[in-house]
């Protein structure tokens, strides 16, 4: 899916909201949900964590996370995706991204690094109303 492609609404919400939670899952397999302050890059969201996080290190383990942000009006989009650290060449609209959203906020890493959350395609199956389903 390109970013034109993507629904008006899931933009909307992934573009102005400026937090959401990130769901792993532990070496135990229990749930570990993470609030993060993530941006948009195109068909994909982006974020700076530390690489030692557990969030970082369970997401690394499979590959697979789920991600989820709602906005006041109680609109949601929610993403079955894929983490990857992001290539080199990307960084610097990744940057630019963060930076326009979250103005001078960074969180406080010794070692940041930008990961990278493909958003998908819309699912129709689990979509309802104002909460869009992507798998990616």
């Amino acid at each position: 899916m390109g970013v034109d492609d993507m629904n008006e609404l899931a933009k909307e919400i992934l573009d102005t909201v400026e937090i959401g939670a990130l769901a792993t899952v532990n070496v135990d397999r229990t749930p570990l949900v993470t609030p993060l302050h993530f941006a948009r890059l195109g068909d994909s969201i982006v974020w700076i964590s530390e690489p030692t996080a557990r969030h970082s290190e369970n997401a690394f383990r499979n590959g697979k996370a789920e991600f989820v942000v709602w906005d006041d009006k109680k609109r949601a989009v929610f993403l079955k995706t894929n983490v990857t650290e992001l290539p080199e060449s990307e960084k610097e609209a990744a940057m630019a991204a963060y930076k326009e959203k979250l103005a001078d906020f960074m969180p406080r890493c010794q070692n940041p690094q930008i990961y990278v959350a493909p958003i998908g395609e819309l699912d129709e199956k689990t979509t309802t109303g104002n909460w869009l389903h992507f798998i990616a």
